[in-house]
């Protein structure tokens, strides 16, 4: 099952931090003659601007980042979600050819061991966005799981006011509604016109999603969320309260509606117009294309066959573990029963927050809390998602669940530990404590933290309260869940495969296969955040216990993938090797 842990969205293709370097060069530039400490403090400064200048580019990534943007200096900013054109784009480049350049003038062997990290980081990410350069229209901006019309309107449902300001700038982005989609049918426009517009089973997807969003608009969620959201403030009268309640009520059913209606109109308008439904495979440059998405969902510099090639050795070595079992005869009717009473989330996560205290460091206490897909976006929304906190407001943790998606058994029970302990929860929050530098808060790698989360699903099954025959079971069949989606991902979108190869692989019927196609044509490489991921740390463990021996400490272990942080898993790696020497 697949979660998503979207915060901080930038509502661009170029999500890199690195795009502000012409406001910065004069504090970058390193002079020959500065000593050490004063090369760290311009590195330190030329980071902290690179920051401001990024959160400060949509208003998403602003209130989702800083709770209280004045205490960063930060007083002016603009109301926005973003910018599709290629203009845009082109500027983004430019900037970033010149940051790069920039960053060459600091001596890295002068810089402490922290900023050599955030150093190496920058630098690997800045060179992976540059060779996406060309690849602009091969995005999809609208798809049914992941596109900005799916989850815009959650984080504006968890747009926190923490003053009144934060209310006026929540109004005003609402408004953003009409030429923010009238933006992306532009772009969608010239997609059609170069043949990269998406499959019509997927616009059907999001028409209807653009549907059901528009139904009830007399008591809509984003109206309902609203009000809870003001009631909760005590910096507002109550005339106040008042006014602010009707502005968002109009807003909501006379423009952010009828923006939904307009974007479900002209996709209806678009359907037809795509030459491809099936694999990226077969786009001019596709394979290309899809090597640079695995790159960016796995954070792994291993290319798609040593990747593919990863994943067939550990499908096999499964096979052949469940094969030499002892397993009675009812044992797969039975790994799916889950002891734990599932009914309180809040009951279950504590208990895995308690339960992993042995082989993980102990966090800062934080407050968490749960809340529901509504229902009107159930259809196409993730079984669950944790929603990042502002880096200096850790307190709001909030992790949703799709009711749609829920079950009463124990992948329930791992799906609350990939959101919540030891998952992304648990994993943001004590990074953020260890206080890093705020661009390192700003870096999302999608293999680190979903690979993680996925991690923190196998991990959980030992906290279930089953056995050892069925945790083991339980942890081969999600691998090799995850190993038929991953390799006919691959499939799919680098060797060619039809809607009959994929059948014929996976072993399905037509229509179950069918949904797996269209997920795959839609979110190409998604999985492979997930189980790629999941696989490089589990090459770093084994790397560890193999170095270690008798040694090795999970906890010890643990650890330090937690202290390194969000980053390209060979930078892991290769801060792996010197934690090892060091032992």
């Amino acid at each position: 099952m697949i979660r998503n842990t979207t915060a901080k969205v930038s509502f661009r293709r170029l999500t890199a931090l690195l795009l502000a370097g012409s406001l910065i060069f004069s504090i970058a530039a390193c002079k020959p003659k500065k000593s050490p400490e004063e090369i760290q403090e311009s590195f330190d400064a030329f980071t902290d601007e690179i920051f401001i200048s990024d959160v400060t580019e949509n208003i998403v990534n602003l209130h989702w980042t800083l709770a209280f943007p004045e205490n960063f200096g930060i007083e002016d900013y603009k109301i926005s979600f973003g910018d599709f054109s290629e203009e845009y784009e082109e500027e983004s480049f430019k900037e970033l050819r010149d940051m790069l350049k920039k960053l060459d003038e600091f001596d890295r062997e002068l810089l402490t061991e922290e900023q050599q990290l955030t150093y190496d980081i920058m630098r690997t990410y800045g060179e992976d966005t540059l060779k996406t350069k060309g690849f602009r229209l091969y995005y999809d901006y609208l798809s049914p799981t992941n596109g900005v019309q799916s989850y815009l309107p959650t984080l504006l449902t968890e747009y926190k006011f923490y003053k009144e300001q934060d209310v006026s700038d929540y109004l005003d982005a609402l408004g953003l509604f009409p030429d923010y989609f009238a933006d992306l049918i532009a772009f969608a426009k010239e997609q059609a016109d170069a043949g990269f517009f998406m499959p019509d089973f997927e616009a059907d997807k999001v028409i209807d999603q653009c549907q059901q969003f528009m139904a009830d608009p007399e008591t809509h969620y984003m109206i309902d969320s609203f009000n809870l959201r003001l009631d909760e403030t005590d910096f507002l009268s109550e005339e106040d309260k008042v006014v602010y309640r009707e502005e968002n009520e109009h807003l909501i059913q006379d423009v952010v509606i009828p923006a939904y209606g307009y974007l479900a109109e002209e996709l209806g308008k678009l359907k037809g117009s795509g030459k491809n439904d099936a694999g990226l495979y077969y786009f001019d440059k596709g394979r290309e294309f899809y090597e640079l998405l695995v790159r960016d969902s796995t954070g792994s510099d291993k290319s798609v066959k040593e990747i593919e090639n990863m994943i067939l050795d550990k499908m096999q070595t499964d096979l052949e573990t469940i094969w030499n079992m002892a397993l009675d005869g009812d044992a797969f009717d039975r790994m799916m029963d889950c002891p734990v009473e599932l009914d309180d989330p809040y009951e279950v996560l504590n208990l895995l927050k308690d339960g992993i205290a042995r082989d993980f460091p102990v966090p800062d206490e934080l407050p968490f809390e749960v809340n529901y897909v509504p229902a009107s976006m159930e259809e196409y929304m993730n079984p669950a998602y944790y929603i990042l906190p502002p880096i200096d407001y850790l307190e709001n943790n909030v992790i949703y669940i799709n009711n749609a998606h829920s079950t009463d058994d124990i992948e329930q029970f791992v799906t609350l530990a990939h959101e919540g302990f030891p998952g992304h929860l648990y994993q943001t929050t004590y990074f953020y404590g260890k206080n890093p530098s705020a661009i390192r808060k700003l870096f999302g790698f999608s293999g680190y933290s979903e690979g993680w989360g996925t991690y923190a699903e196998v991990y959980a099954y030992r906290l279930a309260g089953i056995d050892d025959t069925m945790i083991l079971l339980n942890e081969l069949n999600k691998s090799y869940s995850f190993a038929l989606y991953c390799l006919a991902d691959i499939g799919i979108n680098y060797e060619g495969w039809t809607f009959e190869d994929t059948q014929d692989f996976l072993g399905v019927d037509e229509e179950t296969c069918r949904e797996v196609y269209e997920i795959l044509v839609e979110e190409p490489a998604l999985y492979l955040a997930y189980y790629g991921g999941y696989l490089e740390f589990v090459e770093l463990r084994e790397k560890a216990e193999e170095a270690l021996g008798e040694q090795f400490d999970l906890k010890e272990f643990h650890t330090f993938l937690l202290d390194v942080g969000p980053a390209q898993f060979e930078i892991i790696e290769d801060r792996l090797d010197k934690w090892l020497d060091a032992r």
